[in-house]
């Protein structure tokens, strides 16, 4: 984990405004202006805190006006969207003419897409979680389509607390393999948050996929005699358990479906003619073979 923090109330009055601008723009990939509310001082402050191709934000500001856009509309840096809870204050979001109002604890979903206003009334606190676009989109679909979906407080906790706590971490733990279990840990509780929002079609699409990855490594596996269930789990890095699930999907188990696309294989080919003797015709079992005591070996009875 990497973090930096960065805060007005260190610098001169005169460039806190200037400074932020700059430092919020590098940030988020935006031209942001922010104007703070007429008779007041502007302050703000911002901690960042990243756990490899995830990033954490926590923003405070005074109250104040902040104008985005994007820095060339023809080519909108769509590679990372942001998870965003309003931890405390209100702040209205305009975008296109659609007004949204952020209430503490509520999540919201920001793509970067077009320009947008925010008004804070009050001194606001948000926690903004920054990650691909690619791994967002297999916990929730398409994000773009959730950026005017506010979820309320009590869907959101779990996430929310969960930030709360680690955006308070100084000295987190740095054992190889924590960057990645963080950001796993921020992707189920975003998928957890949004799970009522759901395209049930993203979650088809996303099944069929991992379905074809299974399918595809039985069929480069099939002259392996360990081929089952339990290799393909080890393979995959998951349990047999759902490795057999897949199978229960299309109404077979992984060792019907390994026996019957064996017997598949062209006739021409050494392996197909082996197990055709072993299998027989469709998978059948062999007739079992009794020989009789003192009878010749070449009288036999199938059984």
């Amino acid at each position: 984990m990497t973090y930096r923090e960065f805060s007005t109330a260190r610098l001169d009055p005169s460039e806190r405004q200037a400074s932020w601008n700059r430092i919020g723009s590098e940030m988020y990939r935006e031209q942001l202006v922010i104007a703070p509310r007429p008779g007041s001082t502007f302050g703000a402050a911002l901690r960042c805190q990243s756990y490899g191709c995830v990033t954490i934000a926590r923003v405070v500001t005074t109250p104040a006006t902040l104008h985005s856009q994007p820095w060339d509309t023809r080519t909108v840096d769509r590679e990372y969207a942001g998870v965003v809870v309003q931890d405390t204050g209100t702040i209205v979001r305009e975008m296109a003419s659609r007004r949204t109002l952020h209430l503490p604890g509520t999540v919201t979903v920001s793509c970067q897409s077009q320009p947008y206003t925010l008004s804070f009334a009050d001194t606001a606190r948000c926690i903004g979680i920054w990650l691909p676009v690619d791994r967002l989109a297999q916990r929730i679909g398409d994000p773009a389509r959730l950026v005017d979906t506010r979820i309320e407080a009590t869907r959101a906790a779990l996430l929310a607390n969960f930030l709360r706590t680690i955006t308070t971490q100084t000295h987190p733990a740095q054992d190889p393999g924590y960057d990645e279990a963080i950001a796993n840990v921020l992707l189920n509780l975003i998928a957890i948050t949004y799970q009522h929002k759901t395209a049930p079609a993203a979650a088809d699409v996303a099944r069929t996929r991992w379905q074809q990855v299974v399918l595809d490594l039985v069929e480069r596996n099939l002259e392996d005699p360990e081929l089952g269930a339990a290799m393909l789990a080890r393979r995959l890095g998951v349990t047999p358990g759902e490795v057999q699930v897949v199978f229960a999907q299309i109404a077979t188990t992984a060792s019907a479906y390994i026996r019957q696309r064996r017997l598949e294989l062209p006739l021409g080919d050494a392996m197909a003619g082996r197990l055709r003797r072993l299998h027989g015709p469709l998978g059948a079992p062999r007739p079992l073979v009794v020989r009789r005591p003192g009878r010749a070996s070449g009288r036999r009875r199938s059984c």
